[in-house]
């Protein structure tokens, strides 16, 4: 390994920017929402369109054909014209994903010289199985050499046979001897602080030799100088793979930016070269201070129209969300699939200009179809495999929202945590009923579940500009559901989720706690850790703006350090501090979590631990709790520095109702007896007198 330097990063720049156009002919990406400029269909233009999926295994969009209007013969996607002058042969490549319906659907590469009278295939190809495809082609035909060529992907046989068949990222380039292309690389864009991954990326051998060797420089940090790693391989021509350049690099990172890694390719099989694709990339990866509990989210579309095989999917997918409950958010789109036979729309009675909206955000052409966190399993129900592997993702943002209803209104507040910074993504919170009954639409379904209602605000959701590691943003909503499908107010759910609105990539999901108060967060949360003799861990914070808690739970670096813990400050002793932070205290969080009834939680409230103990003395404040309150049968008072000497219970009227002689730091009151109220609750000790409110239901 060695390090050396460049003069400017500007310089290594402009040199990128000049290599990767010199052999690429044509980059297509279909990023737009119309085919691009020079393209055109040649037959049956209108069953082509740009769809914003992303199935083919790039990023979205990208063009699909569709089955419909149904047609038997050619359909093709025409490229603009080349200028093959010199050139006896080009590489076609492209991405795409094989939507079959039944039996064996044929694509193939042609050319045109004459303006499309006559097209000469260089390559077809017919598929069977339902699957994403990365193909490679040298195509060399008779209209090599000249001047004005047209270049096209077909589709051949009956349209009837395929769902949809859907295309990305279409290069032509001319191929060189040797040539290493860059293709991604993938480190996730957002890790913890035990990623031990190192730097994977992936590379593609666009050449026309085997490549044995390659060196990869890579700089981090927008560091000044760069590490060289060598590689030994045998990658055929058009053969992708990955590699990892081992790193512990989180280590530096800090929460608050974003982190650059830089890869460009140095050398091939020994020797310098002259790249003609892309040989540099920069990826901006961003550290998480802690990892959530990863809430999976099933989306299913589908109708009560659909019999076979929507039934058995119902109650496949019915089953999932019980099976993993508390780990699944789960809601069902009612939409206006299988048409009627004059074309129109029919389907479920119950779809919504909001379901078909997001029917069509995920392209979905038909019923079932089925998403474990945006990613299509199909027209099949998502297995127990797929959730369980969804769920072995990480998450860094921690979701928690209530609802309550007021007649036909429902009100929502929802609080979306993030560990990790965070922009320009959406917000999502969906009103589903947990049982329908009026929506019959084939004989052997009496009820359907989780059927979605509506959007708040809407389908596409509510833009979050910004969240900053360890800030949640809180939204408050309400909706007269009283021109809904609705049928009964007190069988609704609320599902809510952040996705990029781009990628799809879903960061977390949860169910909202139903007909209840929301759990609000506590506040004003202080870290420090330090000491004169020992070193000890101080967390101070103040209770929720509303409600009160029945207790807390405490977490240093994701980590449960007290559970159910009665007061609102925390001192550690000194073996805490040794294990969880040894050496250095840098870069550790402290999180204090509220509970209530039930065990209803809050969104954590987050801190990085100061190592500065400035301000902060080692003798223990007097702190006061009192849970649970609201009460019924039994109170507890709870007191840290000092003990009660006595204490008085008044009502709303200022009437004295008990008056209790005590020398404890703990006393239990029985308040069965007491009328639904407020009391005032007058505390004295040897070095305080204290009043707080409580309430009895």
């Amino acid at each position: 390994m060695r390090r050396f330097y460049f003069l400017t990063f500007v310089l290594l720049l402009s040199l990128t920017m000049s290599a990767q156009s010199r052999g690429l002919l044509m980059k297509e990406n279909f990023d737009s929402t119309e085919i691009p400029e020079g393209w055109y269909i040649d037959e049956h233009a209108d069953n082509w369109s740009i769809s914003t999926s992303a199935k083919s295994g790039g990023v979205p969009n990208e063009i699909c054909m569709n089955w419909a209007p149904e047609f038997n013969g050619t359909s093709r996607l025409v490229m603009p014209a080349f200028d093959f002058t010199d050139i006896d042969e080009v590489v076609v490549s492209f991405k795409h994903y094989h939507d079959n319906y039944i039996g064996e659907n044929t694509i193939g590469i042609a050319t045109s010289s004459d303006g499309g009278a006559t097209w000469n295939s260089g390559w077809e190809q017919t598929y069977i199985t339902i699957d994403a495809y990365v193909e490679s082609h040298t195509i060399s035909t008779s209209d090599m050499g000249k001047p004005n060529v047209l270049m096209c992907i077909y589709f051949t046989g009956n349209s009837y046979l395929v769902n949809n068949w859907y295309f990305d990222d279409i290069e032509v380039f001319k191929q060189e001897e040797i040539e290493l292309e860059l293709v991604s690389i993938d480190v996730p864009n957002i890790i913890g602080t035990d990623y031990d991954g190192g730097i994977p990326f992936t590379v593609r051998n666009t050449g026309a030799k085997t490549v044995s060797s390659f060196d990869v420089n890579m700089s981090l940090y927008y560091a000044d100088g760069y590490d060289t790693f060598s590689f030994t391989t045998n990658l055929a021509p058009f053969e992708t793979a990955q590699f990892t350049i081992q790193n512990n690099f989180p280590q530096f990172f800090m929460f608050d930016e974003p982190h650059a890694i830089d890869l460009y390719i140095d050398k091939v099989n020994g020797e310098d070269y002259a790249p003609t694709t892309t040989y540099f990339l920069q990826k901006e990866v961003i550290l998480a201070m802690r990892e959530s509990q990863k809430v999976v989210l099933l989306e299913h579309f589908t109708s009560s129209t659909c019999d076979y095989p929507c039934i058995p999917i119902n109650e496949i997918m019915d089953g999932h969300a019980n099976t993993y409950a508390g780990k699944c958010s789960y809601l069902k789109y009612p939409i206006d699939l299988p048409l009627l036979e004059d074309g129109t729309p029919g389907g479920d009675p119950y779809w919504t200009e909001e379901s078909i909206l997001r029917k069509n955000y995920y392209a979905v052409m038909g019923v079932p179809e089925t998403f474990v966190d945006a990613q299509t399993q199909g027209y099949a129900a998502a297995t127990a495999e797929d959730i369980d592997l969804a769920l072995q993702n990480p998450a860094y943002f921690n979701i928690k929202g209530s609802f309550t209803t007021e007649g036909n209104t429902i009100n929502v507040i929802a609080d979306f945590m993030a560990y990790a910074e965070i922009s320009n993504v959406r917000a999502f919170v969906a009103v589903s009923e947990k049982t329908t009954r009026n929506n019959l639409g084939n004989d052997e379904e009496t009820q359907y579940h989780h059927v979605f209602m509506k959007m708040l605000e809407n389908a596409e959701g509510i833009a979050i500009e910004s969240i900053k590691a360890g800030e949640y943003h809180r939204l408050e909503l309400s909706c007269d559901l009283s021109e809904t499908n609705v049928e009964e107010m007190n069988d609704l759910e609320v599902v809510m989720w952040l996705q990029d609105y781009t990628t799809k990539e879903v960061f977390n999901s949860n169910f909202a706690y139903d007909y209840t108060e929301h759990c609000y967060p506590v506040v004003n949360l202080t870290a420090s850790v330090g000491g004169d003799d020992v070193q000890k861990l101080y967390l101070n914070w103040d209770a929720p703006e509303e409600r009160t808690p029945m207790a807390y739970n405490i977490y240093v670096d994701g980590m449960l350090l007290e559970e159910n813990y009665d007061l609102a400050t925390y001192y550690s002793n000194e073996e805490i501090v040794e294990i969880i932070m040894p050496l250095e205290y840098r870069g550790h969080t402290a999180e204090v979590v509220a509970v209530y009834e039930g065990g209803m939680t809050s969104v954590g409230t987050i801190k990085l631990i100061d190592d500065d103990w400035d301000g902060i003395e080692e003798t223990e404040k007097i702190t006061f709790n009192i849970y649970p309150n609201p009460a019924k049968d039994n109170v507890k008072f709870t007191t840290r520095g000092s003990q009660f000497l006595t204490i008085k219970i008044y009502n709303c009227l200022g009437l004295l109702v008990e008056e209790m002689e005590v020398n404890s730091s703990e006393v239990e009151v029985n308040t069965s007896n007491y009328e639904t109220g407020i009391y005032f609750i007058n505390m004295e000790g040897k070095d305080f007198v204290k009043t707080e409110r409580l309430v009895i239901l």
